[in-house]
């Protein structure tokens, strides 16, 4: 599969999210050359992440669309949850450290960044983890 460059993906997403998909969505389906499900199904598996779970303005909805991407890339069989829960860690810390919260509403209240920032955040973190 063709490799895709960062700028691609960002420029996807920003695509995305004036369609009016959410969050984790944006995140979820500008990596299907890595997780290989359609954009609809990548869509339909990350409607409800959006708005920190489904509205309630918890966990980021990138941040839960970079979990649903890497489990989808590195999952194999239960023997994995170690791994993926420790890499699941440091991409969420990660995005901690750059934006302050991995929490939706705190995220919102602070206004440091539109969503657009944290889809794009997000999307350059899995991006630097698997395709470097």
């Amino acid at each position: 599969m063709e490799n895709v460059t960062l700028e691609r993906r960002l420029e996807r997403a920003r695509d995305l999210h004036k369609q009016g998909y959410n969050c984790s969505q944006c995140v979820m389906m500008v990596f299907d050359d890595l997780h290989g499900l359609p954009a609809a199904d990548a869509a339909r598996i990350s409607a409800s992440f959006g708005g920190g779970f489904g509205g309630q303005r918890q966990l980021c909805g990138t941040v839960s669309g970079m979990g649903m991407v890497l489990g989808l890339k590195r999952f194999g069989s239960p023997a994995d949850k170690k791994m993926i829960y420790a890499a699941t860690q440091q991409l969420s810390e990660r995005f901690k450290d750059i934006n302050g919260s991995l929490i939706c509403g705190e995220l919102l209240v602070s206004r440091r960044k539109p969503c657009m920032g944290l889809i794009e955040d997000a999307i350059t973190l899995v991006h630097n983890e698997f395709c470097q």
